[in-house]
């Protein structure tokens, strides 16, 4: 667990990658890259432009899925829940879709989103094709739309080893 101790934003610190902030106005929290010299995000819930330099980071994580679970934990603790003291285990087992859908939710825009679930599917199938797009798609608000497959291709991190198939450099 890399729970900040400062709690005031700075940079990346003892090779964490990702922080988890929450939104002043409606307490949604939300994982950021560290590695990404932004000023401001955006929430996802209720729009609001977040400065990041007045933000407090209430988890750090060198891994995206252990930022996704810090920020269950951090939403039990504002609903008054109680929270386990480590990382379960025995968690609910997603499948590659599920997975890619819950993960793209944290991208800040439709291309980061689709970054995301081209390296979730990558790393979860070693490769992916129209169809494992669409079931993700299906799960999120992104538009299964026509030119899906020609967004992916223009993709600098997507490459296509066969036509058709798609694999992220970073997978």
């Amino acid at each position: 667990m890399h729970a900040c101790s400062t709690g005031v934003f700075t940079m990346k610190e003892d090779g964490d990658k990702y922080g988890v902030i929450v939104c002043s106005d409606c307490r949604k929290a939300k994982i950021i890259d560290l590695t990404k010299d932004r000023k401001t995000t955006e929430c996802h819930r209720c729009g609001q432009r977040l400065i990041l330099k007045k933000m407090k980071i209430h988890y750090r994580a060198d891994s995206r899925e252990e930022a996704s679970w810090a920020i269950g934990q951090i939403n039990a603790r504002m609903n008054g829940e109680k929270m386990p003291e480590e990382m379960n285990d025995e968690k609910e087992e997603l499948d590659p879709y599920q997975l890619a859908a819950k993960e793209a939710e944290h991208g800040d825009d439709e291309r980061e989103r689709m970054l995301i679930i081209g390296r979730v599917l990558t790393r979860e199938l070693g490769s992916f094709d129209r169809s494992d797009l669409e079931k993700v798609f299906k799960m999120t608000d992104m538009d299964v739309e026509k030119d899906m497959i020609e967004k992916f291709r223009n993709l600098d991190e997507i490459y296509e080893p066969e036509h058709g198939t798609f694999k992220s450099v970073e997978g």
